[in-house]
């Protein structure tokens, strides 16, 4: 049996991972950040997953208010570098603007 990143790995090589900014796993559901039009299922080994795709620009858009559903919950393990630091860069800025609001308030 093949482990999560053996099975999002082949998942890609069913794709052009040329176009995919960044894919996760997570049990039977595949995150797929990409601008190329993907199938709503990719079968490895026997097991279909679901795949959950997302274009570039909305997936950084969302990424804040949906934190935990569209980034967190998944296992990253490919993804291309600079791609990733301006997700960093985004969540990192909207921590320290919930710390700074918090500080805010408890100074109030």
């Amino acid at each position: 049996m093949l482990d999560d990143k053996e099975i999002l790995l082949s998942a890609l090589d069913k794709v052009d991972k040329f176009y995919v900014y960044l894919a996760g796993i997570n049990s039977s559901e595949i995150l797929l950040v990409t601008t190329l039009n993907v199938p709503n299922e990719i079968e490895v080994e026997g097991k279909k997953f679901k795949v959950v795709k997302y274009h570039p620009e909305d997936y950084l858009s969302q990424v804040v208010e949906k934190e935990d559903e569209i980034f967190r919950k998944y296992k990253i393990y490919y993804f291309v570098k600079a791609y990733m630091r301006k997700i960093l860069d985004t969540l990192s800025s909207a921590e320290v603007e919930r710390m700074s609001l918090d500080l805010k308030d408890n100074l109030s």
